[in-house]
């Protein structure tokens, strides 16, 4: 569908302002802003009548070899497919998509036109999720987190290597290269705090664990982890990693290359500190209203900040400010 998109450039930052609705009478799609106050958090309500509504950001991309995204998603009819992000170029070529399918039966990622992941999912109309993704091309490794609690941690093999190329436009609420299939595709509710950072939330480092030769340790035997299926036919021929309750793990099972004895093991050596795309996983579920919902870490690796970096609002979408307590967000 091509209609008359009407758009203005909100920077949040210094000056804060929400965003209103004009009536339909006086200018279709339209805006008038407000001052509030500086402790607000935004949502941006989306509805998908009368014109294609989504959130495209003013920013160069550089070439991506790995990133995490996290943000706030509540739908208000999930009959559809919605997008939760999507990076494409020249308005054709797909480069990386995430949605949750019509139902919120699954969630998915695709990245260069290869879809990684596709793991089902029990999303319910009317409910906030914290969502994230994260995924880097060291081996092909990519994740799911909502609500805090990491659900996938595994691998694509294929995918090792591949560089996800600069120079395109990210989009939340639209398929970007989607406009003439009309409004099926896109998110009907709202979305908050959406932060892109251009690390991952895997780091190997962090987890290495230190080999005790002194024999006064706790006796650990190796293991080989099992392959699992990832629940979409064709989808991963990697394998799932363990998930443990708390990520990075504290205590991990260790195994020499060609050396199967039992190894003892005094404990974790934390070679790094907790990735940072992990941190904005956590700090974005768990302290929802710092920064305004955008948290203040990542420095120049925080591509997209949801307060900080100029947006483009398309179609009468809605800035709205609301409360800060995570989950609920009262307007």
């Amino acid at each position: 569908m091509h209609g008359f998109w009407v758009w203005m450039t909100l920077l949040i930052s210094i000056e804060i302002y929400v965003v209103e609705e004009i009536s339909a009478a006086r200018t279709p799609g339209g805006f008038q802003t407000g001052r509030i106050t500086r402790a607000s958090i935004y949502k941006a309500v989306l509805t998908q009548r009368g014109y294609i509504q989504f959130l495209r950001w003013q920013l160069s991309v550089p070439e991506i070899n790995e990133f995490t995204f996290c943000e706030w998603v509540k739908s208000t009819n999930l009959t559809y497919p919605h997008s939760i992000f999507s990076y494409s170029k020249n308005g054709t070529d797909r480069l990386v998509r995430a949605w949750i399918s019509p139902f919120g039966r699954s969630i998915h990622l695709e990245i260069n036109k290869i879809e990684i992941m596709a793991e089902p999912t029990i999303i319910l109309e009317n409910q906030w999720y914290h969502i994230c993704q994260s995924w880097d091309n060291r081996e092909g490794r990519y994740g799911l987190w909502i609500d805090g609690k990491i659900k996938v941690d595994d691998t694509f093999p294929e995918m090792a290597g591949q560089v996800i190329p600069a120079g395109g436009d990210i989009v939340v609420g639209q398929e970007y290269t989607d406009f003439d299939k009309g409004l099926e595709e896109g998110i009907e509710g709202a979305v908050l705090g959406f932060n892109l950072l251009l690390v991952s939330a895997f780091d190997v480092e962090s987890t290495f664990i230190e080999i005790n030769h002194l024999d006064d340790g706790l006796l650990m035997a190796p293991i080989n982890f099992p392959k699992f299926p990832v629940g979409g036919e064709g989808i991963s021929s990697g394998r799932r990693r363990p998930i443990y309750p708390n990520y990075p793990p504290s205590a991990m099972y260790a195994r020499k290359p060609g050396n199967p004895r039992a190894l003892r093991i005094r404990g974790t050596r934390q070679a790094k500190q907790v990735p940072l795309g992990l941190r904005l996983i956590e700090t974005g579920y768990y302290h929802c209203e710092e920064g305004r919902g955008s948290p203040y870490l990542g420095g120049s690796k925080l591509l997209i900040s949801w307060t900080r970096t100029p947006v483009r609002v398309f179609g009468g979408a809605l800035l709205k400010n609301v409360d800060s307590q995570c989950r609920i967000f009262n307007a």
